[in-house]
């Protein structure tokens, strides 16, 4: 085939596949927002015909009638964002760890499973909010009668698409895939390793042309241990693929896997050759918004220097960890705003239908219900970045410009980044700069509730009360969130979070006892706690106990 034949080729089949993920996935929001903007900014303009320009309108009208409401996508991509970071940051506990070991490869294989990684936007918004009723989500999302129609006009649109192209550039018939081979692709694809490898090595001739089909054959490769072949596949993707993209997203992905495959049979020289190639190609075929696939070429770049000594590597990992964060502050200071101002309810549009109405009407609701338990707002994405720019900057002993260049970035007019006072605190190169400390913190313990100002915990924070007496101990470790108070004209640092257990009030609190309460900002960082103490006092009236109080003691 000539050039032109292969892009045409490649192509079609891509926007084949594409249409048929595109009717099965009706109900992702996530996956229809992000492929339609993927096709509005990602196709290489030179690689699209009159006949393809027809055809992508043809998708993108598909796609803007199946879409939801653009506040509710924010909200499901915010959720799933945040937990890549939590399982990235749970497979690397410290942002150098690599330096620490350098023998072990498993970490490696560990992050590009996360960067990989598929998440189920819907479960994972779910599960993150398990108090709020979220029937709000599934109101809007259910299939109407007419979308039969759609799904019928845009299997035939697609069907049309492939007899033009195919006649048009004079295709061979046996590369263009028909929607059984996407069918059976897309089946085969998503099987376990042995099996999705069988059935596509034995139909090679089918899917010889197609480039996912290589990839996806890498990737059972890589899950089996089969660490050559998965290398070959990638090469025999780069052989046959063409640009039709601005950005190869899929290629990007999976060669977080063919470095990790690398590490496992390569000798050092042939290793550091194959890695820096891919870690290259991935910055290559990403962007900012792309930040776990650049946070993973960061962690290359530190294995390199591990393996190499070579201190470039670690300033290249250096400017990686730095651009994300330049990136991504905005996202934090923007959910800072919003969570400072009143609920921004949504109105209904002007025509709205019975359903929708009381579907937005649902969602207010769950707004105001969430407000009222609503901790200060943190980044997953940032703090996971913010970490290994700190770290690298330890390790690079930077200068103090270029310590106030990160400053001016992350502390505007000497504001606090993270609304958590603990987590911000990490992220000042002040000299001095205060650590908390629980004499400092007013709370208010009165055996069945815990307070203490609201910038010192966050959504995934921890408490747990161990209540001291001469025969044992009681350890309550279920602290739910169950209040947060603000007052009108309050600062965010007035706003008090209200903590109780239905085990705390089960407790016969007795004088004599003691009690210590350990405050865990952040879930992921278990030694970093506020140790509050209190002793069980016994109160008199008119001379006769008749109760208990408690008292707090300060180191």
């Amino acid at each position: 085939m000539t050039d032109e034949q292969r892009n045409s080729l490649n192509m079609l089949n891509y926007l084949t596949v594409l249409t048929k993920e595109i009717n099965d996935s009706k109900g992702s929001r996530l996956y229809l927002e992000g492929v339609y903007n993927l096709l509005l900014n990602n196709i290489y303009p030179n690689a699209v015909d009159m006949k393809t320009q027809a055809h992508l309108a043809n998708i993108l009208d598909t796609l803007e009638r199946y879409r939801m409401i653009a506040v509710k996508r924010e909200r499901l991509e915010y959720i799933y964002e945040q937990n890549r970071a939590q399982a990235m940051r749970q497979v690397i506990q410290s942002p150098l760890s690599v330096l620490n070991d350098v023998q072990s490869g498993n970490w490696l294989k560990s992050a590009a499973a996360v960067v990989y990684m598929a998440v189920d936007s819907y479960a994972s918004y779910t599960a993150y909010t398990q108090k709020t009723d979220m029937e709000y989500l599934q109101d809007g999302w259910e299939l109407e009668d007419e979308e039969a129609d759609e799904l019928h006009t845009s299997r035939m649109q697609a069907f049309t698409y492939m007899l033009e192209m195919v006649r048009g550039d004079d295709l061979s018939g046996d590369y263009a895939l028909n929607e059984q081979s996407v069918d059976a692709f897309i089946k085969w694809k998503h099987n376990s390793a042995a099996r999705r490898i069988a059935f596509f090595e034995s139909e090679i001739n089918t899917y010889r042309a197609f480039g996912p089909y290589w990839l996806a054959l890498a990737e059972g490769y890589f899950e089996s241990g089969e660490y050559k072949k998965c290398l070959d596949a990638i090469e025999e993707y780069e052989a046959i693929s063409t640009r039709i993209f601005r950005k190869d997203y899929e290629y990007a992905k999976i060669l977080t896997i063919g470095i990790s495959a690398a590490r496992e049979i390569y000798e050092t020289d042939e290793y550091a050759e194959k890695a820096e190639k891919y870690v290259n190609a991935i910055l290559e075929h990403t962007d900012h918004t792309d930040w776990a696939l650049r946070y993973f070429a960061a962690e290359v770049y530190l294995d390199l220097y591990a393996q190499t000594n070579q201190p470039e590597y670690e300033e290249k990992a250096y400017k990686i960890a730095f651009d994300n964060v330049n990136y991504l502050v905005d996202g934090q200071r923007e959910r800072n705003a919003a969570y400072l101002s009143d609920v921004v309810e949504i109105e209904a549009p002007k025509g709205a239908t019975k359903r929708e109405k009381e579907e937005i009407k649902q969602y207010n609701k769950m707004l105001k219900a969430e407000r009222k338990t609503a901790l200060p707002p943190v980044s997953e994405v940032l703090y996971l970045n913010c970490e290994l720019l700190f770290a690298l900057a330890d390790r690079l002993d930077i200068g103090e410009d270029e310590k106030k260049r990160i400053g001016s970035i992350l502390h505007e007019n000497g504001e606090p980044l993270f609304m958590v006072r603990p987590l911000d605190e990490k992220f000042w190169f002040t000299a001095g700069t205060a650590s908390v400390a629980a004499e400092d913190i007013t709370a208010d313990f009165d055996g069945k509730k815990f307070s203490l100002p609201a910038v010192y915990v966050s959504e995934h924070s921890l408490l747990k009360v161990t209540v001291k007496e001469a025969e044992g101990q009681t350890v309550m470790d279920n602290w739910n969130i169950d209040e947060v108070t603000r007052k009108e004209g309050d600062a965010y640092t007035d706003f008090m979070a209200v903590y109780t257990s239905d085990t705390a009030k089960k407790i016969n609190y007795a004088d004599g006892m003691h009690i210590r309460i350990e405050v865990t900002p952040a879930a992921e960082y278990p030694d970093e706690t506020i140790e509050f103490l209190y002793n069980v006092i016994g109160t008199k009236k008119l001379g006769v106990f008749n109760g208990v109080g408690f008292e707090r003691i300060t180191k």
